[in-house]
C-alpha cells in the first residue's frame, strides 16, 4: 500500500489550506453523524482551514445545509456546501441547446423529472424558476433528469419502461448524482448513477454532473482561488468518485475506509489483507488515494 495510513487529519493538516469533504459515508450515514466528525470540523476551523462540503447529492445546497443542521453539524463549521444538484441547476439555467430533442416542436425546453415519478421533489427544486417546463411523459420531453432517490430508493427496474421509450426517442439523461451506490443506516443502497449507467450501457446519452466529472471540481476550485491545487485535500469514501475525481484534477485525496468500501476493505490494521484488497480496488477503479483514514477524525 503506497497510501499513508493516518490516525487523523492532524498528521497532515499543515500541508493543506483547504479541505473538500464528502457528505454521506464521511460526515454521516443519513441518520447519524459519525463519531469524531464534529471534533475534526472544530479543529479544522480553529486551525484556520477552509472547509467545503462537496457532495454528489442531487438536492440543492440549502436542503443539504438544513439536513446537516438537523443532524447536529452547524453551518459555521464549514465555508460552503456544493452539491451536484446545485451545479446541475447552474448548468440548466442557460437552457443548453444540446439537450433539445431532435423532434422537438420548439419553445421552452421540456424536462421529464425521473425521480419525481417515485415521489422525489429534488428535480422540481432544481428546475424551479428556470425557463424549462416539466413534461408529463416521455413523448413530450426534450430530455430526462434524475437527481435523488433519498434514503428509500425505488426498485432498480422502476424506470425501465420510461427509459426504454426515452432511448427510442434519443433523449439525453441528465444525471445530477453520479453515485452508483449510497450509504444509509440500513447499509448500501442503489443511487441515481446506477440508473444513468444502465441507460448509457444500453446506448443512451448521459450528461453526468458531479464527482468524478470535472465540472463540479472546476466550480469548487474557482471558488477556492487563490488556494493552489497543491494545497487542497479531498476526503471521501468512494474510490470511483471522490478519489478518482480528485486525481483527475490534480489534488491530493484521503480515502475513508468506514464508508462505501467498508465491507470490501475490512480492517486497515490487518495490514497484509487490507493492502491486498485496497490494491485490487485501486486497479479496478484506476484511482489511488494519497492517504487512508479509518474515519474522519482529527
Amino acid at each position: 500500500m503506497t497510501a499513508q495510513l493516518l490516525d487523523g487529519l492532524a498528521a497532515v493538516a499543515s500541508r493543506y489550506d483547504a479541505f473538500l469533504l464528502d457528505q454521506f459515508g464521511v460526515l454521516h450515514d443519513g441518520t447519524d453523524v459519525y463519531p469524531g466528525v464534529l471534533g475534526c470540523l472544530e479543529a479544522l476551523k480553529d486551525a484556520g482551514k477552509r472547509v467545503v462540503i462537496l457532495s454528489n447529492s442531487g438536492t440543492r445546497r440549502e436542503a443539504n445545509r438544513a439536513r446537516l443542521a438537523r443532524l447536529g453539524i452547524p453551518c459555521d463549521l464549514y465555508e460552503d456546501f456544493i452539491t451536484s444538484g446545485e451545479v446541475t441547476r447552474s448548468y440548466l439555467s442557460s437552457a443548453p441547446a444540446e439537450l433539445r430533442a431532435e423532434d422537438s416542436h420548439g419553445g421552452a425546453l421540456r424536462c421529464l423529472p425521473l425521480g419525481a415519478l417515485s415521489g422525489s421533489a429534488s428535480e422540481h427544486a432544481i428546475l424551479a424558476g428556470l425557463d424549462i417546463a416539466e413534461a408529463a411523459g416521455v413523448e413530450e420531453a426534450d430530455f430526462v433528469m434524475v437527481a435523488s432517490f433519498g434514503q428509500e430508493p425505488p426498485p432498480r427496474d422502476a424506470f425501465d419502461t420510461v427509459l426504454a421509450a426515452a432511448r427510442q426517442r434519443g433523449l439525453t439523461l441528465v444525471c445530477a448524482n453520479p453515485d452508483v451506490k449510497g450509504v444509509s443506516r440500513k447499509g448500501l443502497i442503489h443511487a441515481p448513477g446506477a440508473v444513468a449507467a444502465s441507460y448509457e450501457a444500453a446506448g443512451g446519452k448521459v450528461v453526468y454532473i458531479g464527482k468524478p466529472h470535472p465540472l463540479i471540481y472546476r466550480h469548487v476550485l474557482q471558488n477556492l482561488a487563490p488556494v493552489p491545487h497543491a494545497r487542497v485535500l479531498a476526503v471521501g469514501d468512494s474510490l470511483s468518485h471522490d478519489i478518482a475525481g480528485a486525481q483527475g484534477v490534480g489534488i491530493a485525496s484521503a480515502l475513508v475506509v468506514e464508508g462505501i468500501h467498508r465491507e470490501e476493505l475490512g480492517d486497515p490494521e490487518r495490514s497484509a489483507a487490507f493492502e491486498s484488497r485496497l490494491a485490487a480496488l485501486e486497479r479496478h477503479y484506476h484511482a489511488q488515494a494519497d492517504y487512508v483514514l479509518r474515519c474522519l477524525s482529527w
